[in-house]
């Protein structure tokens, strides 16, 4: 079933590729333009010593709550050759070419592309023209985070603090950040709000701090949020309706 889901459920998935088990998700990266996530960040097992890898999330073709897993077209062996990046520096769009020129698919950053992404060969093998760049000029930047680097920001509302970055929420139809939850331990009464993306102003990185175009009034009085329930499209409503009556 489509739903949203926090980087913390996903964070517990275990990835099963079309031969097999792979690893488990650690993290997810997005686009800090946009906050759709590219990809899921897998510790693999004992097939791959343990080498991290990342997985872009057009390849997820099935995730499976009962059994806390996701199922991803993919071989061990396409991901074993798969290239690897230092896991010290961000993700660069000269290794996002060579990661998509590797599985032969369709860049997201292509202007023919659906924003999300798509796993679309260009050409069949036969008729594969190598003496050709696989991929057209790319964009020379990326603009990927990680959520393990934003989760725990400080939040700040146009009139103060309120609380501290605590989760993102996912949508896995399209995988676009929707929300991020915000804990409000330190400042108010401990209780976890809901904050649409659409409402974040700015990202400090250098700062590890996170500016909305609401008041704390506004972010204090949201709808009662309960992690461990599902968000529904009915609190989905009434969430857009409490902030829509909150002007930036």
């Amino acid at each position: 079933m489509k739903q949203n889901r926090r980087v913390r459920d996903f964070a517990r998935s275990t990835i099963y590729g079309n031969d097999g088990r792979l690893g488990t998700v650690r993290e997810l990266y997005f686009d800090d333009h946009n906050w759709t996530v590219r990809y899921l960040l897998i510790k693999s097992g004992g097939w791959l010593m343990g080498r991290e890898v990342h997985i872009a999330t057009s390849a997820i073709a099935d995730i499976d709550d009962e059994n806390a897993s996701m199922r991803i077209n993919l071989q061990r062996k396409q991901i074993e050759q798969s290239p690897t990046i230092d896991q010290a520096n961000s993700i660069s769009r000269q290794y996002e070419e060579t990661y998509y020129n590797h599985f032969q698919w369709h860049p997201y950053w292509q202007p023919d592309t659906p924003e999300w992404g798509n796993p679309i060969h260009f050409l069949d093998d036969e008729t594969m023209i190598i003496n050709k760049p696989l991929l057209p000029e790319p964009l020379k930047q990326s603009h990927l985070r990680s959520s393990a680097e934003v989760i725990g920001y400080e939040m700040h509302a146009k009139d103060g603090a309120i609380g501290h970055l605590d989760d993102l929420v996912v949508h896995d139809d399209d995988w676009v950040i929707r929300y991020v939850q915000v804990d409000t331990r330190n400042r108010w009464t401990g209780k976890k709000l809901l904050v649409p993306t659409d409402r974040i102003h700015q990202i400090d990185w250098a700062n590890r701090s996170v500016k909305v175009s609401l008041t704390r009034q506004a972010i204090e009085s949201a709808p009662a949020y309960d992690p461990s329930n599902l968000i529904t499209p009915n609190y989905e409503v009434e969430l857009s309706n409490h902030y829509g009556k909150n002007p930036s």
